[in-house]
């Protein structure tokens, strides 16, 4: 049946409170596992040292949770029900420095709106504990408990959205429903190793997860198997900390354990998880490994007030924290000694189209038989030796006892060349670059968008860079980027290589294999250079 104009307009009414608390309850609770994240939170918050989880039919009839957190006072309990009350803040900047799991004071009152709820609640303070009852936002107790126990709050929720059926149309299968809830628990067990878990579902055994001293020791207590076969990195960058854990998923483990974690928080950013996949399949080959992620980082770079249920957040300088995460998990695949200057590896040499490269010239040459540990001092060698040093567009590089010549002009073009055969992740850049558009062509443009690179045309005679791939990160794009936009030849690029990071050039060689030795012809044109600094 198709519905019927009318000639008068129809009467808008504000709506009861009653519904709209309906209506905001599906954007915080979405499902019963984003019910179980935001009262286990709560729990935290509360300072909880201990926290017992009893989960039946996926939720839908008995979620209860129980923690020796300081509890809440009678009169304060009601107002933990009611939308918008919280203790976390004060103030709208205080979104931007937040210490806590909590803050929008929406997740008790949206389920109490759609499932039958009951609070006790025990304080140090208070010789009487307090019990609320509350069915689809009403309010049907509030009164005071003997208090038997110590301090903390007991939560019991049942029959979730017996009030809104059209709620459980949207709830997923019940395997499906498990293993999130599951996901979720696991992500709260594994990042507290400070609180003990009681963890039940249905009528299952309860699994008891003791205190334990660090992440590591709870990811071993959760798969006992992994012992010796987990890898752990930690790297800093100004004042940013990434933690990353991992452990081959062919260890049996009650979920899959691919975790982030921003401050503590459990989130779920796609963009952050292929960074790790794609970092993992570089450096071991596959991403068949678990991973906790974690990033402590300041709270004012952060944004939590971007979805209700807080798991999506925004970040002030992406491109730091894409790059920091990367080399992380690089740093996994080296020795457990390789604190030192990172070591280059054996490598094939990389091949060159032959129209950029004569028969007779090859990136990685043979080595000359000069004695080159004099070179930094005409009176004879240095006290402090160096593996490397720079002359003109070549790095000179000391391979074990042979010192090998690299034209770094020929590195950059077959590093970027093989790069551009692969898939890339996608940096955002903090301030656009621009170029003009002029002997530009758009199906060069079309090419590069689909490599990673973000480019968009402003205007008649203006094209703006918004994005780099994940791999460029560090180099000095405008030049470089040029040439890729006028398809033109490395050899022609405009720079002082001893500019670059070392790290740039460390991490583009092994990326081709490794140092082949030169060609004698190649150290021609240094010839005269060299020889007047090695009499």
């Amino acid at each position: 049946m198709y519905l019927q104009r009318v000639n008068t307009p129809p009467k808008i009414d504000l709506l009861p409170e009653h519904l709209i608390d309906q209506i905001k309850a599906g954007e915080v609770i979405e499902r019963p596992g984003s019910l179980i994240k935001e009262i286990m939170e709560n729990a935290i918050d509360a300072d909880a040292t201990r926290l017992e989880l009893h989960v039946k039919n996926n939720g839908l009839d008995l979620i209860r949770l129980q923690d020796n957190g300081h509890g809440m006072r009678m009169h304060d309990l009601p107002l933990a029900f009611s939308r918008h009350a919280t203790s976390k803040i004060s103030r709208f900047e205080d979104i931007y420095r937040l210490h806590s799991f909590g803050f929008r004071g929406e997740a008790l009152a949206s389920i109490a709106a759609i499932a039958k709820v009951q609070c006790l609640s025990f304080t140090d303070s208070d010789p009487e504990g307090s019990e609320l009852r509350i069915e689809g936002g009403e309010t049907i107790l509030h009164a005071k408990r003997k208090k038997e126990n110590q301090r903390g709050t007991e939560l019991v929720i049942q029959d979730l959205f017996f009030n809104t059926p059209a709620r459980l149309k949207f709830v997923q299968s019940q395997q499906s429903e498990k293993k999130y809830i599951r996901s979720i628990v696991y992500s709260f067990v594994l990042s507290h190793p400070e609180i003990e878990f009681h963890v039940k579902f249905d009528d299952e055994e309860k699994d008891i997860y003791p205190i334990v001293a660090t992440v590591e020791d709870r990811l071993l207590t959760i798969v006992p198997k992994g012992k010796d076969r987990v890898l752990m990195q930690e790297r800093f960058y100004e004042n940013y900390v990434v933690k990353v854990t991992l452990l081959p998923d062919s260890m049996k483990a009650p979920v899959s354990i691919r975790n982030i974690f921003i401050n503590g928080r459990y989130v779920l950013d796609k963009q952050l998880h292929r960074v790790i996949s794609q970092a993992l399949i570089s450096v071991f080959g596959n991403d068949d490994w678990y991973y906790l992620a974690f990033f402590n980082l300041p709270a004012d770079s952060i944004d939590v007030n971007v979805h209700p249920n807080k798991t999506v957040i925004k970040f002030m300088e992406n491109s730091k924290l894409i790059s920091l995460l990367t080399s992380t998990v690089k740093e996994l695949a080296k020795p457990a000694d390789s604190s030192q200057a990172p070591q280059f590896r054996p490598m094939t040499t990389p091949t060159l189209p032959i129209s950029e490269t004569p028969e007779n010239y090859h990136l990685l040459q043979e080595r000359h038989d000069y004695n080159m540990d004099g070179l930094f001092s005409p009176h004879g060698p240095q006290t402090e030796k160096t593996d490397h040093f720079w002359a003109g567009e070549f790095l000179i590089k000391k391979e074990h006892t042979d010192w090998v010549a690299i034209n770094t002009k020929k590195l950059i073009a077959a590093f970027v060349k093989k790069k551009m055969e692969t898939e890339a992740i996608s940096i955002p850049l903090m301030v656009s670059e621009p170029y003009p558009l002029k002997g530009i062509q758009e199906k060069i443009v079309l090419h590069l968008n689909t490599k990673g690179f973000e480019f968009e045309k402003l205007g008649p005679e203006t094209l703006v860079m918004r994005a780099i791939p994940e791999w460029m990160n560090g180099f000095p794009l405008r030049e470089v980027v040029s040439i890729l936009l006028h398809q033109g030849k490395f050899e022609t690029l405009e720079m002082r290589p001893s500019d670059w990071s070392t790290s740039i050039w460390e991490e583009m060689i092994q990326s081709l294999g490794s140092i082949e030795l030169m060609k004698d012809n190649v150290l021609c044109g240094l010839e005269e250079t060299l020889r007047g600094k090695l009499r």
